[in-house]
């Protein structure tokens, strides 16, 4: 009998600390103090992610469907990155949900409301800032507005003087020098107060450059412009299209003495001044805010061996977040060298290859995420985003994916897979803490972007670097300043061998196109290197020079039941473009005027389905028909397609395409 009685009594403690699912629910009217119910909500998310923590390491108390963090209608202000590290973790049954309640509008913004406005003079209006920070964009009554700039670009004079570079710095691959700055004629640019806010910026075919500026001197007839260094440095040293032309146009831009027109503003770091040319707005009633937050969310593991797990985000809106371009020694800049893939260190002579990638660096995103799995961002919208990218699966990512997501009005893309670095894995440390995982698994589907890429140009809607059975699909990308979709790093006349990871990628069922507003060259879909057993299929591409683009070194790759759409007889379909593209197959793809380019070995074209006349055959239409988000999130497009959003500098003209 005492037996029964003992067994019973196991059984109800049991099931006493055996719960279903646990609630806690947050508001930005709670109280952190209170208890996270219903009734007593919290008031922050770190706050409940604190609370979930604290749930899963009570050893006696198992949490068999979830934790889910139920966030209340509102506004949750952060002014740093919400983290997650492997405390944080849930499981496969028993994830760690944070979601909107009950559908309500939930906004984690980075930025913070800015009143107070004075008049200056005429339209210009002031008013005070709490930051040290250069400021990239500000929004008011929910539109972005830019740094004041040029009205029409910039010729340059010429270099000026000389940096040198010992060899030994960390940001170095040896000896050598650099230019020190630009000049300019005095009539186009004056001697700006405040240098150290200014910014160039410079387009090359497909790359894009900002140098920052540390200093501005009127010498004679000729204004010089120097640069930050070492950033200067290693920017005007690359080499290809990653030069510098410095008797070319540039923008210059986020200077006071340059705000002459509406939507403009400048921040003044030094005295913490905003000053904004209104388009009208009533600067008492404005809502006015500008991002300050670094980031929105960074989740982190701390190796390949304790990886953040299990969590997921939806229905939630991200807004409002910062990035300073990259940093090196102090200095910043964006020194693009392709898609995400930028320089950060010194190489003399400017090839890149030589380092095995290990000179290159990707820009964090406002969603970070690093040494992770289960990880998924699913029905969010992220709009007002000024970092390079949205969301960031950059270093040993596995098992996560970003589906049925709505992307509006970012600066830069809005999925990024993988790192430049992952030539090869274990054989060098990428981030500070040497740890290096390829990210693998991930899935990027049902997703719709539109007016992304705003400033950070030469930057595809979706990107992924050295990867292995990722799958980007069914998803909708058009109007980008260059291409949609990349998959794919190194190149066949790089010097070094092919790299062995990138594997098993999918392209399938999207719809692209009206691509390359403003920078040449890339393709509608572009691939990159060796992929073997990798797949572009079932796409609808439309409206864009090279819709299929795999480029130099491009092999082992199968191009199939594509539809391509292209208005212009002079825009090719498929492009292989070298003898270094090999081993691919194309067959059964449908087309509007058969061009296309093979100049490789060994590569099969088959069976390819021409059309002349507007409509597509029955077969090719079901393939436009697939393509796209599918029914289960077609709820996230908008009614009407939104407004473009400018892309284009100021002073050029839209379509103005740089070669």
């Amino acid at each position: 009998m005492n037996q029964i009685k003992t067994l019973g009594v196991i059984i109800v403690w049991s099931l006493c600390n055996l719960i279903s699912a646990q609630n806690i629910y947050v508001s930005p009217n709670g109280n952190d103090a209170n208890e996270g119910t219903e009734a007593k909500p919290l008031q922050s998310v770190q706050k409940a992610i604190q609370k979930a923590r604290d749930l899963r390491q009570q050893k006696e108390t198992s949490i068999s469907e979830g934790i889910h963090i139920l966030l209340k209608g509102g506004t949750y202000q952060i002014s740093e990155p919400i983290l997650f590290g492997p405390e944080d973790s849930g499981s496969e049954s028993s994830p760690t949900i944070i979601s909107s309640a009950n559908n309500e509008k939930v906004i984690i913004s980075g930025g913070v409301k800015v009143t107070g406005w004075q008049k200056v003079d005429g339209n210009i209006y002031k008013a005070h800032l709490n930051s040290d920070h250069k400021l990239r964009t500000l929004f008011v009554n929910g539109k972005r507005m830019h740094m004041a700039g040029t009205d029409i670009p910039v010729s340059g004079l010429g270099d000026w003087g000389t940096f040198k570079i010992k060899g030994k710095e960390p940001w170095a691959y040896g000896e050598g020098s650099a230019i020190d700055g630009i000049k300019f004629s005095s009539e186009d640019v004056k001697e700006y107060s405040n240098p150290e806010d200014i910014e160039l910026e410079q387009f090359n075919i497909w790359t894009e450059k900002i140098l920052c500026a540390r200093d501005i001197k009127k010498m004679g007839d000729t204004t010089v412009v120097k640069l930050q260094q070492p950033y200067g440095a290693i920017a005007t040293t690359m080499a290809w299209a990653g030069k510098i032309n410095y008797k070319k146009t540039f923008v210059i831009r986020n200077a006071y003495e340059l705000l002459d027109a509406p939507g403009e503003f400048y921040f003044n770091r030094k005295t913490k001044t905003i000053y904004y040319y209104s388009n009208g707005e009533d600067m008492a009633k404005a809502e006015v805010i500008a991002p300050v937050s670094e980031g929105l969310i960074h989740i982190k593991g701390n190796s390949t061996e304790s990886r953040v797990k299990n969590i997921q985000f939806q229905g939630i809106t991200f807004s409002y977040d910062h990035w300073q371009l990259m940093e090196v020694a102090g200095s910043h800049g964006f020194a693009g060298i392709q898609s995400l893939g930028l320089a950060v260190k010194y190489i003399p002579g400017g090839n890149w290859h030589t380092t095995e990638y290990n000179s290159t660096d990707v820009p964090r995103g406002a969603i970070q995420v690093e040494n992770a799995e289960g990880i998924a961002f699913t029905r969010n919208r992220f709009e007002g985003i000024s970092s390079a990218v949205a969301v960031n699966m950059v270093n040993d990512v596995k098992n996560s994916k970003v589906e049925g997501n709505f992307f509006y009005d970012m600066l830069g893309n809005a999925v990024n897979v993988g790192h430049s670095q992952h030539y090869k894995i274990g054989d060098g440390a990428i981030f500070p803490e040497g740890v290096e995982g390829l990210c693998e698994n991930i899935q990027v589907s049902n997703n719709y972007l539109r007016n992304v890429c705003l400033d950070f140009r030469q930057v595809e809607g979706i990107t992924a670097f050295f990867v292995a059975n990722v799958s980007i699909e069914h998803n909708d990308i058009e109007w980008t300043p260059y291409g949609a979709i990349t998959c794919g790093w190194w190149w066949g006349n790089s010097g070094i061998p092919a790299s062995t990871l990138a594997k098993n990628n999918y392209i399938r069922f999207n719809k692209v196109g009206n691509t390359h507003q403003v920078l040449d060259d890339g393709g509608i879909i572009y691939v990159l290197g060796e992929q073997p057993g990798s797949l572009i299929e079932g796409n609808h591409i439309f409206n864009g020079p090279r819709c299929i683009y795999p480029d130099d070194g491009s092999a082992y790759i199968t191009i199939k039941d594509n539809v391509v759409d292209n208005d212009s007889y002079k825009w090719m379909w498929l492009h292989l473009w070298t003898k270094r593209c090999h081993d691919n197959v194309a067959y059964r793809n449908y087309v509007k005027n058969n061009l296309l380019m093979d100049n490789g070995i060994n590569n099969v074209i088959g069976n390819t389905i021409s059309f002349r006349e507007d409509e597509f055959s029955e077969e090719a239409q079901k393939i436009i028909d697939n393509a796209g988000i599918e029914e289960e999130y077609k709820d996230i497009i908008p009614v009407s397609e939104p407004e473009k959003l400018s892309i284009h500098p100021k002073g050029f003209k839209e379509r103005d395409v740089f070669h």
